[in-house]
């Protein structure tokens, strides 16, 4: 059977009627709970209700997954119901939140980062234990700092929850300290197998005390400059059912920034990786120790005038394993977001923390608070000629197909048609391939890949 008339009607989520539906219904139960919201009155009590859905379509060809399709369609749905509480001393959230995908079948490159039919996001309790002071207990999400280690993505349908502890404390002063600590468990996103998550099938996301999270975070404005200070560890062990690397590792960073509403701004951001890995899942297999590290580096001016013009150079890198060492090089960006330093993922998404540097220019403007534009151009090359490009898992492990990855364009819009309600979006990415992508032993022969997608923005 040829790609363009491939067997997508088996599945029951693929025809038009059913996304409809569940549109409408999604829809319907939103503006249910927001009709409770407004009759809570929530400022005067404490309470804050938030319900959106957001419904995009994104298409790429030229696809650059080795044993991919040449080109690649879907439609996915996001719904998402929360209400808070923040009273004298005492917090609590719930969040849930329904992933879909449609018009997609067992070899469409998404997985459970992308479908996780109605699941609970959030759900947790709050108490203020000192001045300044609070720790969270429940299933939570994190953001912390850039969110390069550790953040909820908001262009990737699923979120990042983790279910354990974490402790903010914020200093007083012109110049206060702030502090962030947690243990967690990061949530199992379920199920992770291609047929059911081709049919959207429901199954409870679970954490398991074999994948433990954890971290501190220490921030402080000096005149200024914002800096930051953090480690952050992973521990993973293999548990019945999944065999793992057993990626045990701590991540230490700092950050430096320095922002101003007009003018020069910069932001400066380094890593260092260590720990051990299998060097595969195999149970028998030897450990190697971790050495990877990785930059991000950026400098930014704003102009004057009512377009609100900005443009910023920035640069990044991010270490490669190297063949014939007995250590791992490759660095893990764990829980980080990719889509603020590396373009649009789901379908598309060839660039990451990983083996790999490059610098670039971006371009944007914001004409009014309802409407903002951007463009960006990148160069992008690897820093092991023997290790997998990034996020594409093209390889020569010989390394005999150069280092060079060629460019990436991207450029998104987004207006606020209804001013706080509804947002429309629209964005295109083009990966001009180098060398390493056309020539590698595993990379498919597609040409240059291209990607747009438009979606719609309801927030009740």
């Amino acid at each position: 059977m040829n790609q363009d008339a491939r067997a997508k009607s088996v599945l029951a989520g693929t025809r038009p009627g059913r996304i409809a539906r569940w549109g409408l219904a999604s829809i319907a139960t939103l503006g249910i709970f927001s009709g409770a919201a407004n009759a809570a009155d929530a400022p005067a009590s404490g309470w804050d209700f938030e319900a959106s859905t957001r419904v995009r379509y994104e298409a790429y060809d030229g696809g650059y997954r080795p044993g991919g399709r040449e080109s690649e369609d879907a439609v996915s749905i996001r719904t998402s119901l929360g209400v808070t509480y923040d009273g004298d001393g005492f917090g609590a959230g719930l969040e849930i939140r329904d992933s879909r995908a449609y018009s997609i079948d067992e070899t469409t490159p998404l997985g459970s980062g992308d479908i996780d039919a109605l699941e609970v996001a959030q759900a947790w309790v709050a108490a203020d234990v000192a001045e300044g002071a609070r720790l969270t207990a429940g299933r939570f999400l994190l953001n912390i700092g850039s969110k390069r280690l550790a953040g909820d993505p908001a262009y990737r349908n699923a979120a990042n929850a983790f279910t354990g502890l974490r402790f903010d404390w914020q200093g007083q002063g012109d110049s206060p300290t702030a502090l962030t600590a947690f243990f967690t468990l990061p949530d199992d996103r379920l199920p992770n197998d291609k047929p059911a998550l081709a049919r959207n099938k429901f199954k409870f996301d679970r954490e398991r005390w074999d994948l433990r999270f954890w971290g501190a975070h220490v921030a402080r404005k000096i005149g200024t400059i914002d800096g930051e200070l953090y480690v952050i560890g992973l521990d993973e062990n293999d548990y019945p059912g999944k065999a793992t690397r057993n990626r045990h590792l701590v991540t230490v960073g700092s950050r430096l920034r320095r922002s101003f509403k007009s003018g020069i701004s910069a932001e400066l951001e380094g890593m260092v990786q260590r720990g051990n890995i299998r060097e595969s899942k195999a149970a028998d297999a030897p450990e190697v120790p971790v050495r990877a590290w990785s930059m991000h580096a950026d400098l930014a001016y704003r102009l004057g005038g009512s377009l609100k013009p900005r443009i910023t150079v920035f640069g990044d890198i991010a270490s490669g394993d190297k063949a014939g060492t007995r250590k791992y090089e490759r660095f893990d960006s764990l829980y980080g977001p990719r889509r603020g330093d590396w373009g649009p993922t789901s379908l598309f998404g060839p660039l990451g923390r990983s083996n790999i540097k490059g610098a670039g220019i971006r371009f944007d403007i914001a004409p009014s608070k309802r409407f903002d534009v951007f463009g960006e151009w990148r160069r992008v090359g690897l820093v092991s000629a023997s290790d997998a490009f990034s996020f594409t898992r093209v390889i020569d492990p010989e390394g005999n197909s150069g280092r060079d990855g060629g460019s990436q364009f991207q450029a998104r819009a987004r207006y606020w048609l209804v001013p706080k309600r509804m947002q429309l979006e629209t964005g295109a990415a083009y990966l001009d391939k180098g060398r390493f992508l056309k020539t590698a032993p595993n990379a498919p022969r597609t040409g240059d890949t291209k990607y747009g997608y438009a979606s719609a923005l309801y927030t009740f």
